[in-house]
């Protein structure tokens, strides 16, 4: 009886183990990156996308990275219409920065927003999740300050009704 028991335990452990790394390849991609279309052209979406950003207190873009171009001119195949608006808060970054425990935070600066045409004509934006890294930073420094980062990602792409979460 005994035997059966630790023996049912174990076989359980090892299904939920499976079923959980299964849930997790499943859904990574809908935690770790926000996809959402626009209902505009390529060209219009990423103007109305900096020109928020430019408008948007504290804000400002530091880039716009023509991908389909850096690709075709170092050998690459054509990708298609690909475009990536870097772009920063000062106030934001100095706090994140100023401190050796959360500088490791500069990998993700500035902060990235693709916008891409799909092969069928679709217009797309992409973005890290910035909630789910708020969420596992729960109660930290950088937690506080993606919070706020958050909030005006969320305002500047409030023209498309974009709201981040956890799926």
């Amino acid at each position: 009886m005994k035997r059966t028991l630790i023996g049912g335990i174990i076989i359980g452990l090892v299904i939920g183990m499976f079923l959980t790394g299964l849930f997790l390849k499943i859904s990574a991609q809908n935690m770790l990156f926000k996809q959402v279309s626009s209902p505009y052209s390529f060209e219009k979406t990423v103007n109305l996308i900096t020109k928020r950003i430019s408008n948007t207190p504290g804000w400002h873009v530091v880039t716009v990275i023509n991908q389909e171009e850096e690709i075709k001119k170092y050998g690459g195949e054509d990708v298609g219409k690909v475009k990536i608006i870097k772009f920063c808060n000062a106030k934001y970054a100095s706090k994140m920065l100023s401190d050796d425990d959360t500088k490791f935070m500069a990998v993700k600066m500035p902060l990235s927003i693709a916008v891409y045409e799909t092969s069928n004509g679709e217009v797309k934006i992409s973005l890290m999740n910035g909630y789910l890294l708020t969420r596992m930073l729960s109660g930290t420094k950088e937690a506080k300050i993606m919070e706020k980062v958050v909030r005006d990602i969320q305002n500047i792409l409030g023209f498309l009704h974009f709201r981040y979460s956890i799926f």
